[in-house]
């Protein structure tokens, strides 16, 4: 029994998988804005979104870790557009894809023998690999045009988590909590446009890219932890 205790005080690495569905919540996500230009007015509006992949937990202590990994991260947003003297509207959807790797320092607040509290924070590299363009109306006289031009391939966040998780002893650890990704600059900046024969107009902002989610995660036993519960149960 002194073995299992001692062995079970080291820090514990941990391999996972996270699943976020992006809420459209303007106080810490992005907000719609509208863009207007002589009778062209656009209002771009995030939707709902995803991210998910792997994560890695490395213990540096027993209540102190940090958790890394590799995030496919799809951003929604809805256009509408109108043309205020032509009576003529449009509404279109675009998804703005990017990689990102986040480094976050992780504290455990103990609540029972199964049950934690964590807090964490960090920053994260994102890669983005390319813009978007989207077309409504492409054969008709009157064509809107939705494109996003990143800023540039890579950019960073600030992150911020928290949650709860529970920690089953042969069914591995259950996480659920909410996440907030804020950027240190804009990552898009984009262009509405309308064009009716030869008259174009072309209206322009900037997308910050913030995110606002909640968090699911599942992460595998660790075998040296299944070890230890065995041991201990067989004494």
């Amino acid at each position: 029994m002194s073995y299992t205790q001692s062995y079970r005080a080291k820090p514990e690495n941990f391999f996972g998988l996270q699943f976020k569905p992006l809420i459209p919540f303007g106080i810490v996500g992005d907000k719609p804005f509208d863009l207007k230009i002589d009778n062209f007015e656009s209002t771009v509006k995030p939707i709902m979104g995803y991210s998910y992949g792997g994560i890695v937990r490395v213990g540096l202590t027993e209540l102190l870790a940090l958790e890394t990994g590799i995030n496919y991260t799809k951003r929604n947003f809805r256009a509408e557009y109108t043309v205020a003297d032509s009576n003529v509207t449009a509404v279109d959807e675009i998804g703005y894809v990017s990689f990102d790797i986040p480094v976050n320092f992780l504290v455990y607040i103990k609540l029972g023998q199964e049950f934690y509290m964590n807090v964490s924070g960090g920053a994260s590299v994102n890669f983005n690999p390319s813009n978007v363009r989207s077309l409504v109306n492409p054969k008709s006289q009157y064509l809107f045009v939705f494109e996003g031009l990143r800023y540039s391939f890579f950019d960073f966040h600030a992150n911020a988590n928290v949650g709860f998780e529970y920690r089953t002893r042969k069914n591995g650890t259950f996480y659920l909590g909410i996440s907030g990704r804020i950027p240190f600059k804009p990552i898009i900046q984009i262009a509405t446009a309308y064009q009716f024969d030869t008259h174009k107009v072309v209206s322009k902002g900037d997308i910050d890219g913030a995110t606002f989610a909640f968090n699911l995660k599942y992460f595998f036993h660790n075998n040296k932890t299944k070890k230890a519960l065995n041991l201990k149960e067989d004494l």
